[in-house]
């Protein structure tokens, strides 16, 4: 993996999205386990765009993923899982702040409950990026493994099948020297 590569921007937010809505739902559940609290809560301070917006975080996340893995496979996205994780911490907690202090103004909601929003929510978006940094990383090794396997060149290439006294024997070709020479089949064809 190269220093420069592939953290694009786009596989980053794909992820960062998916991160810091899931990172919401965590700070949010621990903040207000009541679940009828929560709701309450959600649905005074301007959160009511977060079903849609789950299902979107949820469909990029997914092809940033997969987008990191077959790019991983294919060799063309040399991606440092370092670079991913620091870039995921900073961007889901910037995103989270400034998601909560819009859904605030959008929703005319007092800022009352922001600094414990704030207070639970930044650790748990920077702790929701790096365990997302690890999954890439381990989806970028598996993607890596597979890839080395699709290089390798299989055993059964280079291989002939002889024919002795009516049995087939599987030997290998020499790698060196002259091809051998063609001759006719070891068996009678009756026309």
């Amino acid at each position: 993996m190269t220093t420069r590569g592939s953290s694009r921007p786009s596989l980053v937010f794909g992820l960062a999205l998916g991160g810091v809505l899931l990172g919401h739902t965590v700070a949010y559940r621990l903040l207000l386990p009541d679940a009828h609290a929560r709701a309450l809560e959600l649905a005074a301070s301007g959160h009511g765009y977060l079903s849609g917006a789950n299902v979107v975080g949820l469909v990029a996340s997914v092809a940033a993923l997969a987008a990191l893995f077959l790019g991983a496979i294919l060799r063309t996205n040399q991606t440092t899982p370092g670079h991913i994780g620091t870039r995921l911490v900073g961007f889901q907690m910037a995103a989270f702040v400034a998601m909560e202090v819009l859904e605030r103004i959008a929703s005319g909601g007092g800022a009352h409950h922001l600094p414990a929003v704030l207070l639970i929510g930044l650790p748990v978006q920077a702790v929701i990026a790096v365990l997302v940094a690890l999954f890439a990383r381990l989806l970028l090794h598996v993607a890596a493994a597979i890839a080395g396997l699709l290089d390798r060149t299989p055993a059964w290439r280079g291989a002939v099948v002889a024919f002795v006294d009516g049995s087939s024997v599987l030997r290998r070709r020499p790698r060196t020297g002259r091809p051998p020479g063609r001759a006719p089949p070891s068996f009678l064809v009756l026309a």
